[in-house]
């Protein structure tokens, strides 16, 4: 068979460099750059490559989210670029949908991952999957464990995509924070992200720069700049060079407040804010029940054991005895005693009993993101309403990454790691906003003197 010659552009040949040494390859982070046009070719040349080495009837799979993307996005366009004297796409009763060589000589499925489960048993010697970010985290984890074929020591998954989608947060915690969970952490060398614009590509036209640029924020910096910490589903504008600040001391006499969202299986959180005199929210500490690098995975810990850690945590900064403490209504909710069965303790009843007396925060989640959104609003001079000390990692990481529920404009995305933020709307409730934001340019608040906690921003969490 005569030798096919690709023609690679810089960014796309630095991508495939990444893929042939290392197990898992993310190319992309913003339009035009050629991502799909790559991870088919890509592909492709695998199975040439293994046919010039003596590896017969290798296959490999390009998946994307659902079928008519699959059909709009290589479906058409592997009919149309790849050489028709190699193959051609086409559906077998016994391989199904992909690109056929003539010769029967390896295969390139085309799949579509509306359910995903139908590939647990499915074995590709490269898994390669179109905009990752469109996919849950569960759908990596099935297609990784079809990573296997006879004869293939090291077998690959390779993948482009844009921010945003619901896969963003563990995309962007994997490839580009580097967080992984226990299980991965042997691995994590072999995660590597090729960063490409869309000034790596040649061949864009000028209209098409001209329409990247005149997009409105956030959207033309997720598709013209590749940056992940925005992107269009985005729920809350949070940016992170104005609502972090230097840490300032706590006033002794500054109202304090304690917000909590309960969790098991999945993350708690607590945060700690204290009010000055315009009314302004501070987030001054947290705690966060989670995993380390578990994407979203609780502590498992008690009610006995958070109200342990909830009482060091203020006792190590000197401010416990005088906070007004909020949490979900459901806290009040009678659980179930699994040691003799029926009715058990609440949550709140766990907490008055290490001295933590808790009060219902307001139920209405239309209301409660409304006024986080009004705190969160950014004034020509004004510091925004609601500030973040640097310490508080957990609800800078988070907040960045809550999406718009598709189906409700009004409502976040609940399969998110939400946590952090369901707690902080019970303080923006706590202290209603009318409809103007109010407030005075950033100033220092008190003296040492006057002051609790004087360190309050330095890595307590």
């Amino acid at each position: 068979m005569k030798r096919i010659k690709i023609l690679w552009w810089p960014k796309q040949l630095e991508a495939c460099r990444a893929a042939d040494t290392h197990r898992y390859t993310l190319f992309g982070g913003s339009r035009g750059p050629g991502k799909s046009w790559w991870i088919r070719w890509y592909l492709l040349e695998f199975l040439l490559r293994c046919r010039e080495e003596g590896l017969n009837g290798i296959h490999v799979g390009l998946f994307c989210e659902d079928y008519v993307s699959l059909t709009d996005r290589q479906v058409s366009k592997i009919t149309a670029e790849f050489p028709r004297e190699l193959g051609e796409v086409r559906k077998s009763t016994t391989e199904g949908l992909g690109f056929h060589f003539h010769d029967g000589n390896g295969f390139l499925a085309l799949r579509n991952l509306d359910d995903p489960s139908r590939y647990q048993s499915a074995e590709f010697a490269v898994v390669g999957v179109d905009e990752l970010t469109k996919n849950p985290l569960s759908t990596f984890n099935i297609l990784r464990g079809s990573m296997r074929w006879p004869g293939i020591e090291k077998t690959r998954f390779v993948a482009t995509s844009n921010p945003g989608g619901v896969g963003h947060q563990w995309v962007k915690g994997y490839w580009i924070d580097r967080q992984f969970p226990s299980e991965l952490l042997t691995e994590a060398d072999q995660f590597a992200f090729v960063k490409a614009l869309p000034s790596d590509n040649p061949a864009l036209p000028k209209s098409y720069w001209e329409m990247l640029n005149t997009l409105p924020e956030p959207l033309r910096l997720a598709w013209v700049e590749g940056r992940w910490d925005v992107f269009t589903e985005q729920a809350f504008a949070f940016n992170p060079n104005v609502h972090v600040i230097q840490p300032l001391p706590v006033p002794v006499n500054a109202p304090l407040y304690m917000t909590f969202d309960w969790g098991f299986g999945k993350p708690y959180s607590v945060g700690w804010w204290w009010v000055d005199q315009d009314g302004r929210l501070y987030r001054f500490t947290e705690l966060y029940g989670a995993m380390p690098g578990g994407m979203d995975v609780g502590l498992r810990q008690t009610d006995e054991e958070i109200a342990e850690r909830i009482v060091a945590h203020e006792k190590k900064l000197g401010i416990e005895g005088r906070i007004t403490r909020l949490c979900d209504p459901t806290c009040f909710n009678k659980k179930a005693d699994y040691r003799g069965g029926g009715q058990g303790p609440s949550t709140a009843e766990v907490f008055a009993g290490a001295g933590l007396q808790m009060i219902p925060g307001d139920a209405s989640r239309v209301l409660k993101f409304r006024q986080l959104h009004q705190r969160l609003r950014v004034m020509p001079g004004q510091m925004p309403m609601l500030v973040v000390y640097p310490c508080c990692q957990d609800f800078i990481r988070t907040i960045q990454l809550m999406q718009v529920d598709p189906h409700n404009p009004e409502e976040i995305d609940t399969r998110l790691e939400d946590h952090c933020v369901d707690e902080a709307c019970h303080a923006a409730m706590a202290r209603p906003m009318g409809g103007s934001v109010g407030g005075s340019t950033r100033k220092k608040a008190g003296t040492l003197a006057d002051c609790l906690c004087p360190s309050a921003g330095q890595g307590v969490k």
